[in-house]
């Protein structure tokens, strides 16, 4: 028995599994995993595109049944910063905001930021708004209605 093919996919679940080792973002490891499925395909005696294709569904499988519960367990990073503490602060908008022109500009602490309203609405200048969130360098806000 030639054993060229159960080398190629032992090397195949090295590389894989150095990769995720390196990332740790649990990009290959699904790989790694179809590589040794290929290689029981291989030991079975299973023709090379039936290694290919355990390698594929091997890996698809694995990938669609285990990386919606691994993004649930694993934290990603949020890197707060100072300009986080604008949110939920009152704004005035001095440039009319119009989702749909991409125009639209309010000020908060003497600073003039680029805004969009968060329900796409238009936004008077002069009026105030609530600051939703902070896209890039965009403030999304809302206006604040006085009912």
């Amino acid at each position: 028995m030639n054993t060229t093919w159960l080398v190629i996919w032992l090397v195949a679940v090295v590389v894989f599994a150095v990769v995720e080792i390196a990332t740790f973002q649990l990009v290959a490891i699904w790989f790694s995993m179809g590589a040794v499925g290929s290689m029981i395909a291989f030991s079975l005696g299973a023709p090379f595109w039936v290694q290919l294709l355990v390698f594929g569904v091997v890996s698809l499988i694995l990938l669609v049944l285990t990386r919606p519960l691994v993004k649930r367990f694993i934290k990603v990073n949020h890197v707060r910063t100072n300009v986080d503490r604008l949110i939920g602060r009152t704004a005035v908008v001095t440039q009319s905001i119009c989702n749909l022109e991409s125009r639209g500009a309010a000020t908060i602490s003497g600073i003039t930021w680029s805004a969009r309203s968060d329900d796409g609405s238009d936004i008077k200048a002069g009026d105030k708004v609530i600051i939703k969130e902070i896209e890039g360098s965009k403030l999304i806000v809302s206006a604040i209605s006085f009912d």
